[in-house]
């Protein structure tokens, strides 16, 4: 059983470093990790769905998954509005390759 969680925690480790949150998420629950570090991981997860992947209902099916609350959504998106101003509007510091769900393409 040992060396299964010591696989599963270097598997999280490369989930987080590959930016794969949504995945890191699944598996955290799985090792039982603090809900205060899945919380943190569910958050990564919906920003990466609204900032890189620009996939709206992806992001709202997150959110209803991971049960956010009204008040925890309009953190998140201060968060973020907070990021694109501490920019000067530019492109955000968790943006990489964005992906347009709607066009099903990686834009430019």
């Amino acid at each position: 059983m040992e060396v299964e969680e010591r696989e599963l925690e270097a598997s999280l480790r490369e989930q987080i470093e590959g930016r794969n949150f949504a995945a890191a998420v699944a598996l955290a629950q799985h090792l039982g990790k603090p809900t205060e570090s899945i919380k943190e991981l569910q958050g990564a997860a919906i920003k990466q769905y609204i900032i890189e992947y620009r996939n709206a209902p992806g992001a709202t099916a997150l959110i209803g998954e991971f049960r956010f609350t009204a008040d925890e959504v309009d953190h998140l998106l201060g968060a973020i509005l907070e990021e694109v101003k501490a920019t000067g509007g530019k492109r955000s510091p968790m943006a990489g390759r964005r992906y347009d769900a709607k066009a099903m393409k990686y834009l430019d």
